[in-house]
């Protein structure tokens, strides 16, 4: 019998995740559809960005459970884009909700204090502020999507080969921008050891 790879040990959390969101997307759709303060424009978006990132769940999951059987760590990877489009999908109807709640308050209370920007103006600059918030706490996953889609065929084979344990293990590291800053005085003694 062959062991396991590094995507086929994983395969079984994904397919629990993307079952997790999966359920999350469905209770979210049921929740923009009855919820009496949201404008029936902002339901229709809500429930459709909910409904798109539950069947992209749901293809996630079936996908990556062929992708198990097959021992195919491409389609594993191919899967893992569908996963991403969801969590993005699922963010913007967490953040369409919140936005159709909490926007006259925070718009009287900006427009409490740049009281010389005109409304619409001000509005605008709102939205814009919502949608570079709603873009920094996705950007993981906006980022493994664009990786996933546009990065070049040298970089996906490693890629594929890594998730495949083809390389050996002092290649594998990789080391997120925000975790090298958090930790860099340990990532520090890390170098140094290697």
């Amino acid at each position: 019998m062959q062991a396991e790879t590094t995507w086929q040990r994983n395969a079984g959390s994904q397919i629990v995740l993307d079952s997790i969101f999966a359920g999350l997307a469905a209770i979210w759709v049921t929740i923009a559809i009855n919820d009496p303060r949201m404008d029936n424009t902002w339901k229709f978006v809500d429930s459709v960005c909910a409904l798109l990132s539950f069947f992209f769940f749901a293809i996630s999951a079936e996908g990556t459970t062929n992708a198990f059987d097959e021992r195919d760590v491409l389609k594993f990877v191919y899967y893992l884009l569908w996963y991403n489009l969801g969590v993005i999908l699922v963010g913007a109807a967490i953040g369409i909700l919140v936005l159709s709640h909490f926007d006259p308050y925070f718009l009287r209370w900006v427009g409490s204090i740049f009281w010389c920007v005109s409304p619409i103006t001000l509005r605008w600059c709102v939205w814009l502020g919502y949608a570079v918030i709603w873009l920094v706490l996705l950007w993981r996953w906006v980022h493994d999507a664009c990786w996933l889609l546009f990065k070049n065929a040298r970089k996906f084979q490693e890629y594929l080969d890594e998730l495949d344990d083809k390389l050996p293990r002092h290649d594998r590291r990789s080391r997120h921008r925000f975790m090298r800053i958090v930790f860099w005085h340990r990532l520090r003694d890390e170098k140094t050891s290697t």
